[in-house]
């Protein structure tokens, strides 16, 4: 899967060192060398302003939906929260890139928090993802592709969220005895088994303690605000991510290979500018409030986009058929 497009993501880091800025020589002449530097600039500032948005979002989602309970308003209330907590994966996806803030311990932090809320330990996801950017679309290496999705039942199934949820599980249950799976050890280097050991003992750690006040204090609370929204809301997580490269070209070039989806501002907004899938991929060093403006420089050379969500389905469905 090496060449030259593909290069640039070889610098999606998994440590905490920072990356070295070596874009490709086709992602350079696009965008021009005077504006790399300006489109790599991280700063706190807009992390701080969207977490926020995100937190308050989801307070005011979560007091809606309690003050439902009862209701026949709880269902739509439910979902809706649902969706906003799920989101909660652009925050801690930006985090493990080290591009969320400019200051590394708000990345660290923003992880661990937003992890612990969708269950994904950081540590398995940082380094499986960085095999995602360097790998992606190549089947035999890429431990995030979805080659389920591009069959119709396979769509649907995934798209339930149900094997999404299975392999979480499986983690969980696993990684607090040091078992990781063979895509695991692949990616992960061995140095770093025991942290995900903790890592996956330290979450454990968190949820009994949920576990134990749910139960002390007789209250459904977590279960009504956290667990059941997270579970309904994944569904729509599970079709925005498939629809980032599912059906692109299994090629090396991050332009053939990745899609991005001109969705609606507010789920664009909530998802943290991450529907400019393409730019991402092509330069994963920028930040998320760098994305437009990349996205600007790099449209007319992007082979796959789709005009929001419902699009790409329709679409997609229709080239299965054919």
């Amino acid at each position: 899967m090496g060449s030259a497009v593909d290069a640039s993501a070889e610098n999606c880091s998994a440590d905490t060192r920072d990356e070295v800025v070596r874009p490709s020589n086709v992602i350079r002449d696009i965008i021009g060398r005077g504006r790399l530097s300006e489109l790599v600039a991280r700063r706190d500032g807009p992390g701080l302003a969207f977490a926020a948005a995100h937190a308050a979002l989801i307070a005011v989602t979560g007091w809606l939906t309690w003050g439902a309970l009862g209701t026949a308003w709880a269902v739509p209330a439910t979902i809706v929260h649902g969706i906003v907590i799920v989101h909660l994966f652009a925050p801690f996806h930006e985090s493990t890139h080290y591009t969320a803030f400019r200051t590394r311990w708000l990345n660290t932090a923003a992880g661990w928090v937003t992890g612990l809320v969708l269950m994904l330990p950081p540590t398995v996801f940082r380094y499986q993802h960085t095999a995602h950017h360097r790998y992606t679309q190549d089947i035999e290496r890429d431990p995030q592709m979805i080659p389920i999705g591009e069959r119709p039942w396979g769509f649907l199934y995934y798209a339930s969220a149900v094997p999404y949820f299975r392999g979480i599980l499986s983690g969980l249950l696993r990684q607090p005895f040091g078992r990781l799976s063979e895509a695991e050890r692949r990616d992960v280097p061995s140095a770093m088994h025991g942290v995900v050991r903790r890592e996956a003992r330290l979450f454990w750690c968190v949820y009994l303690l949920l576990a134990a006040t749910t139960i002390h204090f007789e209250s459904w609370l977590v279960v009504q605000l956290w667990l059941v929204p997270r579970v309904v809301g994944e569904p729509l997580m599970r079709v925005i991510r498939m629809s980032e490269h599912v059906g692109c070209a299994r090629a090396p070039n991050m332009l053939e290979n990745t899609r991005t989806v001109f969705t609606i501002a507010p789920l664009r907004l909530l998802a943290w500018n991450m529907a400019y899938h393409t730019a991402h991929h092509a330069l994963p060093q920028a930040p998320f409030f760098r994305l437009a403006a990349l996205d600007s420089l790099l449209r007319d050379h992007v082979v796959e986009t789709r005009d929001g969500y419902v699009d790409f389905v329709r679409t997609h469905f229709r080239r299965m058929a054919q």
